[in-house]
């Protein structure tokens, strides 16, 4: 009772509108936390009688797929030229949204799919739209039912932004307290701001647990209008109303009590695991660190060079030991050196410390606990690596120099001995020319002539005598090389493993009375023709003409199965050396025959 002369009743307190969330920053977060709200993971707390009665609001049977469907590619940038998802980005948000137990233990049907759509419609404004809800359901199957899902942070630009929407504390307190004003009309209200409830796999819904309970009210009897058990009957039936949420916390505290120790009791566990693992993982780099360099170059599947005592690869050209400019190895080709099997990995497979760590493990041990560990690591990494290489922008052609053009076409003509027409002709049709470093720039086509990339080969030496020799930043090997001659008529194609390689083998094959033919380089050996390749007629001569070494046989070898014939060069290691002991002299060049004047037609010697 209230009035003069009495006390206030206490206000209502509770039932609690709860909201949390949690970031997903990795493949690997997403699907185990899409294991566990799809049930294809155990769940102890949840009950499998009841779980038909889940239902997917927004989003299909696929949690991952219905976020995936909406991310930016990575690395991918808008119409301004910036970044749309960056490596490290958040690529959603985990939402859970419920209530206090005692608050589902006498709504109605109709409280509860009011509360259900009040908070999907709040969600689709806290996260920019309905879009960005990459997937929602509803569980009933645990003590208490909840929402929870998925809301990929996109902002305007479409860009993955997650500190638009909760990138501090305040933010997400406000979401908070915007969620509690959404679904107040359902007698729900706000917890207490910086409450330590937290959102965990088996403990949930614990914090709600603490919320004040309403008071029990014994109704007086004041003025007697009924007989005394008509008035008894309808005491005992208000008192039951107000005793109906905590007879409901009676229930599930015991449970709830239970699964708070479990999550302790895990936590404690994950924690001492964690330290363990951490102390296994820096043992492990600190083996791994340690591994003969050699042994990583091999295992890198690059190519020794005992002539430049240098390992050779795609892009790459590695020393090591105390000959290098820097540190332990050094790449003469990017111009920069490290120490360390780890450092040397991350270069040269452009992956991050957890995928050298990875690849490392795999090869030389560590355990199979951190092999297997590795190996997943790795596998997330290449999938990122791949969509960065599928993400990249069109070869861009590095920019003309002219200025250094001279110099270039000296050293070709001078101290490579390539026939002069040649060198003119492919510099005046663009597939010939210098860069701002003086290199000579070499395009590589597609079969319908598009640049693909480009070969460089550098004609200043280094302190140690060493010429850059490497790919064009963005060069896509497996879709084109240098060629020249014309693919669409020839009747035999050769492989070469550098430009300069084919500009010699076609003027050597056309002295020797040859016709019809061209030359292609690959840019370094593979075990692989060009995907165009495929479009050539069975009848066209194969011949694979790579350097007279171990690797251009191996490569040749593999490329038998393609009806590649082999022929190596005979008076040197590549097609250079033998137009140079051919030729013995630059000034034979200037007198060469000139094969493209017999095709005045063939607007480029590149198909």
């Amino acid at each position: 009772m209230s009035g003069p002369g009495h006390n206030n009743p206490p206000p209502d307190v509770g039932p609690y509108a709860i909201y949390r969330t949690a970031k997903i920053k990795t493949a690997a977060e997403l699907s185990a936390s899409s294991g566990h709200m799809r049930r294809t993971r155990p769940t102890p707390n949840a009950d499998p009688k009841r779980l038909a009665e889940n239902r997917i609001i927004i989003g299909t049977e696929d949690p991952v797929a219905d976020v995936e469907a909406l991310l930016p590619k990575l690395e991918q940038r808008d119409a301004d030229g910036l970044l749309l998802r960056r490596s490290n980005s958040v690529l959603a948000v985990e939402i859970l949204a419920t209530t206090s137990p005692e608050w589902w233990a006498t709504a109605t049907p109709e409280m509860q799919e009011n509360w259900i759509s009040s908070t999907v419609d709040w969600l689709a404004e806290a996260w920019g739209g309905r879009e960005n809800l990459a997937h929602i359901e509803l569980h009933v199957d645990e003590t208490t039912p909840h929402i929870t899902g998925y809301a990929v942070p996109l902002d305007e630009r479409g860009a993955l932004n997650c500190r638009k929407f909760i990138g501090e504390k305040q933010q997400l307190r406000d979401q908070q307290t915007g969620y509690a004003l959404a679904v107040e009309h359902l007698g729900l209200q706000r917890g207490v701001a910086g409450s330590k409830a937290t959102h965990q796999a088996v403990s949930r819904f614990y914090g709600a647990l603490k919320a004040p309970q309403k008071p029990v009210q014994v109704p007086a009897p004041g003025r007697i209008t009924m007989s005394p058990d008509e008035w008894a009957a309808e005491a005992a039936r208000q008192m039951m109303k107000d005793l109906a949420p905590t007879i409901a916390r009676s229930k599930t505290a015991a449970i709830d009590r239970t699964a708070k120790r479990g999550a302790e009791a895990t936590a404690a566990a994950n924690a001492e695991k964690f330290e363990a693992e951490k102390a296994a993982r820096k043992e492990l780099a600190s083996k791994m660190r340690e591994l003969d360099l050699a042994d990583v170059c091999d295992a890198l599947a690059l190519t020794f060079d005992p002539k430049e005592k240098m390992w050779k690869g795609d892009g790459v050209k590695i020393g090591i030991g105390d000959g290098t400019k820097a540190g332990k190895w050094f790449d003469y080709i990017a111009d920069k050196g490290r120490g360390g099997a780890i450092d040397l990995v991350q270069h040269v497979m452009q992956t991050d410390f957890n995928g050298a760590l990875s690849f490392l493990a795999d090869r030389f041990g560590g355990g199979a606990a951190a092999a297997d560990a590795a190996a997943r690591v790795h596998r997330d990494v290449s999938q990122a690596t791949q969509k960065a290489i599928q993400s990249t922008p069109p070869f861009q052609p590095p920019t003309s120099a002219a200025e250094h053009w001279p110099t270039v076409r000296r050293h070709l003509i001078e101290d490579r001995i390539l026939p002069t027409q040649y060198v003119d002709r492919l510099h005046e049709r663009g597939d010939l020319y210098a860069d701002a470093r003086q290199n000579a720039v070499f395009l590589c086509r597609d079969e319908a002539g598009n640049p693909t990339g480009a070969e460089l080969k550098g004609t200043v030496s280094d302190a140690n005598g060493h010429r850059f020799t490497g790919l064009a930043a963005g060069s896509k090997k497996d879709r084109g090389g240098f060629h020249i001659g014309t693919l669409a008529r020839a009747k035999a194609i050769y492989l070469v493993e550098a430009a300069i390689d084919a500009v010699s083998l076609f003027w050597l094959r056309h002295e020797a009375g040859e016709r019809d033919f061209a030359v292609v380089s690959t840019a370094g050996t593979t075990p692989e023709p060009r995907k165009w390749f495929a479009g050539l007629a069975r009848s066209v001569r194969r011949v694979c003409a790579f350097d007279a070494d171990e690797a251009g046989d191996k490569s040749a070898l593999a490329l038998r199965r393609h009806k590649f014939e082999r022929m190596r060069p005979t008076r040197g290691k590549d097609w250079n050396d033998e137009l140079r002991a051919t030729v013995r002299g630059a000034a034979t060049s200037s007198s060469l025959t000139d094969p493209f004047l017999s095709s005045p037609n063939d607007n480029n010697p590149s198909p």
